[in-house]
């Protein structure tokens, strides 16, 4: 070997070692980068590649004229591993010294994936550029268009098949573009990089093979002509065949480990298949069956018209769309790499979401697939992720409580609007929050098609030429829809609830992401088992590294089952008044009801009707009406502590509620709550009878409007669709916007068609 203060003096040792300082000096600069975890290893893997295989071929052309044996090379290429390594050091170093200035939550956490990625890397490229050195003349120029050909095996397979995630023998683990803060499992990467060692290894035992025998200057008849079997090459050759082997086993079964997983793979674990008139619906056979799975092909057809009616744009003759339907968000991620984001993939015509996101997104999504016929060659796609995700908010158009117009006004009331124009950009739409990147996007080309036309939107969208299309550069068509705005009533959305919704921070913009969301994943995993003090360990040490709401809303939940309401209620208080935090309705919900339990409704009663108020979302009104009911009748206050936050079973839980609905007093809020259990266990029959018994006494018509809704919703999927149209119809007296009257006509439109379908 040689040594190590020989390569100090060599200028590609030198020239690579300020390359790796600029570059890692960059990275500790720019947000989600700047601390040592996936994202700066990840970024530091193709350099990495290139530097170490690039260097690596010098050294083997100067000792490979030099007269030494097979056997010395041994310790040279230990000498170029050594080195390589070394020169990874300066970049960990860099960044760990940028810990001083930028919260690191998790050290080992981040080493284990240096480790893991560009250490790797380096072993896997070291050992291709030695194998090149010997076999070409050209060695670098091949050796950069193999380093190029590897990379492009990630665009491959996520445009080839379903998934959104690629392993990789020089990035290691490409995530995919997804909202999803937790990163698929730790050790399916451990798996991988086990084979990425195995190639680096086949590398080496060719290059032993090779070296002494095959030279870059001779043809390649000439190095035919001259290769021999060596006596005592055989332990090589049984090596080589064996890492071949083994790479192939890997290659071929790489859905055992969870490398790469065909569209064959996921209908054979969904198990269920049926077709409608454009779509065929790939679905958890144990999940939807019979009268369900009816109805959702009728909700299928009923959003494809209405997409393909308002885009103007529809599939060709024989063309179907492919829709996965998963049973959780678990297992769309095992399979697809996301758990939190519902995607489309308008160049395979495919669809994939979770069975309980159907409602909310699967529109959303049909309009992806539709765009395809205007979007860019090859993707179908803009060229511009806000023109996309823009089209379909646009398209589809039903966000929540209010319209995207509505929210996008109170944006520009409260001065929250910033510069949407960013949002257009190749990357401006990532970057931002997601509610507020959707929502912007969303209101402004819905404000195109509105004034301009649909025709005239298909033109501008595949890639954003706004001054072509309309005669106005986008900043001033952007003026022009602010000025819209301004006439659009938003008097029904607080400022808080405009902070609350809009207020978040992107992913590039969070305090160890990465690292808290894994701990928020264990905290809710640990809730589903009921096991609230691990729950609690897990939320507390996240909102200790960085206080997000949902860390907050698990902590606080975790102390509710525990009994621990004034723990609840001091971490709440502790936190400075004008915090997101504080705005969070969850938050203020589960402190609530730590006020309530604790002996302190007045004060309950007054945080409820403030999170009323709010008009955050159908559900928080609902949920925070209903406990103000609760809250201030003595005998419901009294027995529903222990319902919510005790460990009774099912079984006594009914019990009780059943014994409340005895008392004239308590009757209506006991029945109210049966008929949610009943919507939630899906028996929705039964749901919607008892929505109608539940009588019109409550006085907040907020109630009223959400007992019809429910019950409408319940008859629907109970395909009683005429009894499902009266519950809509009794809605509209309590419908207090044109957005809701919206809404429940097109619940009411959806009945007919559906139950037309079904016919």
């Amino acid at each position: 070997m040689k040594p190590l203060r020989e390569y100090v003096h060599d200028r590609s040792i030198r020239t690579s070692a300020l390359v790796y300082f600029l570059l890692a000096g960059a990275l500790s600069q720019a947000p989600l980068f700047n601390y040592l975890g996936y994202e700066f290893s990840a970024a530091m893997t193709i350099p990495a590649a290139l530097i170490s295989g690039i260097v690596t071929i010098g050294f083997v052309r100067d000792d490979i004229h030099m007269p030494l044996s097979r056997r010395a090379f041994m310790p040279r290429l230990g000498g170029y591993f050594v080195v390589h390594l070394l020169l990874l050091l300066i970049p960990l170093v860099v960044i760990s010294a940028n810990a001083f200035v930028v919260k690191n939550c998790s050290f080992p956490g981040g080493l284990a994936y240096f480790a893991l990625l560009p250490v790797c890397t380096v072993l896997f490229s070291v050992s291709l550029g030695a194998l090149l050195a010997v076999l070409f003349r050209r060695a670098r120029i091949v050796f950069v268009g193999l380093v190029l050909l590897i990379l492009c095996q990630i665009l491959f397979i996520t445009y080839t098949e379903p998934q959104l995630f690629a392993y990789n023998f020089i990035l290691g683990y490409f995530p995919g573009i997804t909202y999803d803060e937790t990163l698929n499992g730790f050790s399916t990467l451990v798996a991988y990089r086990e084979f990425t060692l195995v190639a680096a290894l086949l590398f080496l035992i060719l290059f032993f093979l090779c070296v002494r025998m095959v030279w870059p200057d001779y043809k390649v008849y000439e190095n035919v002509q001259a290769f021999r079997l060596r006596r005592g090459d055989a332990a090589l050759y049984v090596g080589a065949f064996l890492c071949i082997a083994v790479l192939l086993f890997g290659h071929f079964f790489g859905n055992v480990f969870g490398f790469q997983y065909s569209a064959g793979d996921i209908q054979e674990e969904l198990g269920g298949m049926a077709t409608t008139a454009h779509f065929t619906i790939f679905y958890p056979r144990e999940a939807l069956q019979g009268r369900d799975l009816e109805i959702l092909k009728g909700e299928a057809e009923f959003h494809y018209a209405v997409d393909a009616d308002r885009l103007k744009e529809g599939l060709r003759p024989g063309e179907k769309i492919s829709v996965y339907l998963y049973p959780d968000a678990e297992t769309k991620r095992q399979f697809i790499g996301t758990s939190t984001t519902n995607i489309a993939k308008p160049w395979r015509r495919e669809i994939h979401l979770t069975l309980d996101s159907f409602d909310e997104t699967f529109r959303h999504e049909v309009v992806h697939v539709l765009a395809r016929g205007i979007g860019l060659p090859i993707v179908g796609a803009s060229d511009r992720m806000a023109l996309n995700e823009g089209c379909a908010e646009a398209i589809d158009w039903q966000w929540g409580r209010f319209s995207p117009h509505e929210y996008a006004a109170a944006l520009l009331r409260d001065s929250m609007l910033g510069s949407p124009e960013a949002l257009f950009g190749y990357t401006g739409f990532a970057t931002q929050q997601g509610s507020y990147a959707y929502i912007v996007a969303g209101s402004f080309v819905r404000y195109l098609i509105d004034r301009y036309g649909i025709a005239s939107f298909k033109e501008v969208f595949p890639s954003g030429q706004f001054f072509a299309v309309y005669g106005a550069p986008l900043r001033t068509l952007l003026d022009d829809w602010k000025g819209f705005l301004r006439t659009v009533d938003v008097s029904s959305l607080p400022p808080e609830t405009v902070r609350a919704i809009f207020g978040q921070q992107s992913i590039f913009r969070k305090t160890c992401a990465r690292v808290t969301a894994e701990r928020n994943a264990r905290g809710v995993r640990a809730m589903r088992v009921k096991n609230y003090a691990e729950a609690e360990g897990e939320f507390a040490a996240s909102f200790e590294d960085v206080r997000t709401p949902f860390a907050l809303r698990g902590l606080l939940q975790s102390l509710l089952n525990e009994g621990k309401f004034a723990e609840g209620i001091a971490l709440y208080e502790q936190i400075d008044g004008h915090s997101l935090l504080r705005l969070d309705p969850g938050a203020r919900f589960l402190y609530g009801d730590a006020l309530w339990l604790h002996g302190d409704p007045a004060q309950a009663l007054k945080i409820f009707r403030e999170i009323e108020g709010m008009n955050y979302s159908e559900g928080y009104s609902e949920g925070a009406s209903l406990r103000c009911e609760i809250v201030k009748e003595p005998r419901l206050d009294a027995a529903l502590g222990v319902y919510f936050y005790g460990s009774m079973r099912d079984s006594a839980k009914l019990a009780l509620l059943r014994e409340l609905r005895s008392y004239p007093d308590s009757k209506d809020a006991a029945m109210y709550l049966v008929a949610g259990r009943l919507l939630a266990k899906k028996e929705y029959d039964e749901a919607g009878k008892a929505y109608q018994e539940v009588s019109t006494s409550f006085g907040d018509p907020v109630l009223h409007y959400a007992r019809s809704m429910n019950g409408g919703e319940a008859f629907y999927h109970a395909a009683e669709f005429e009894r499902a149209k009266g519950m809509f119809w009794e809605a509209q007296n309590f419908a207090a916007s044109s957005t809701r009257v919206r809404k429940i006509q097109e619940w009411i439109d959806r009945c007919d068609f559906v139950s037309a379908a079904m016919d």
